[in-house]
């Protein structure tokens, strides 16, 4: 048989064959090295505390369109829950594509640490991306990737875009839609111990 087709037959065996070894080995060194769950391994969302989670958010922008200052709380579980399982209808509704699973958000030491399993529709790569969240001197909270890790490998610029809108379009643009400009109090932004903080006006 492999005698009259010049090795076509062949490569048509090797070759796939190939690219499972390949993959197999990229999944294997992915895992190995793969990021750690910034809130727990065995963390389960939460309808509950998804549901906290947007009311605070209405509640803040309900307040800032009624007497101009708003105050945003949340802890991890809950932005964790709400990301599990909001997240991709909301970036849908706006535009984006949010190819994640099994997402949390880690609030510590002054970071958002947002984790999620990318799903590339070969292999599910777990994927960590690090936001450092500051207010400049004119008020303007910015979220500043600060780390990316893909079990050691280098993720592409589109991919961490993505993370950046969600979390943009979650916390920020609510408030920028608003008549007015929103201000945030440098002083008033916390992020520790699984908990972030900040407080504002809309002038």
């Amino acid at each position: 048989m492999f005698e009259s087709c010049g090795g076509c037959c062949l490569l048509l065996i090797v070759i796939p064959l190939l690219c499972c070894i390949a993959f197999g080995g990229v999944a294997y060194y992915v895992y190995t090295y793969a990021p750690d769950e910034p809130v727990s391994d065995s963390f389960e969302p939460s309808n509950q505390q998804a549901n906290e989670f947007q009311v605070m958010l209405d509640t803040a922008v309900n307040n800032a369109r009624s007497s101009g200052w708003f105050w945003m709380g949340f802890d991890e579980e809950q932005i964790s829950s709400w990301m599990a399982l909001e997240g991709k209808d909301f970036a849908d509704e706006h535009g984006h594509v949010f190819p994640f699973s099994k997402m949390q958000v880690g609030l510590d030491d002054g970071e958002m640490t947002f984790y999620g399993e990318l799903d590339t529709g070969v292999l599910m790569f777990p994927l960590e991306v690090v936001i450092e969240p500051t207010v400049s001197y004119d008020g303007q909270l910015d979220l500043n990737i600060t780390g990316v890790d893909v079990g050691g490998l280098k993720a592409p610029e589109f991919v961490t875009s993505m993370i950046s809108d969600q979390f943009e379009e979650l916390l920020i643009t609510p408030l920028e839609d608003l008549p007015g400009n929103p201000v945030f109090y440098r002083e008033t932004l916390s992020v520790d111990d699984g908990r972030f903080e900040v407080q504002g006006v809309v002038n």
